[in-house]
């Protein structure tokens, strides 16, 4: 009957030793390994790099002449029409 009664409170102290394991009762508000990364997946997919390498390129070829003559069509009220360009157009 000893052994019985042993074997039982060792079976019952492993139950309630793993019914108080922290991952059972995980709330909402704990974060889990892995926890948001297909909310990042789906973002970096759909966003545009919001850095791209062509960035980095801080010498810009800037031409006085043509800087004034856009002002002059500004003020004359001659402005061309930026080409329009799309984020679907880029690879093609």
């Amino acid at each position: 009957m000893t052994n019985y009664r042993l074997g039982f409170s060792v079976a019952l102290l492993a139950v309630g030793a793993t019914a108080c394991d922290a991952t059972m009762y995980r709330d909402s508000t704990t974060p889990v390994a892995g926890y948001g990364n297909a909310v990042r997946q789906n973002e970096s997919v759909m966003i545009i790099d919001p850095r791209p390498a062509s960035a980095a390129n801080t010498e810009i070829d800037f031409d006085g002449r043509k800087a004034d003559i856009a002002i002059e069509r500004y003020r004359e009220g001659k402005v061309i029409p930026p080409i329009e360009e799309r984020t679907s157009d880029v690879l093609n």
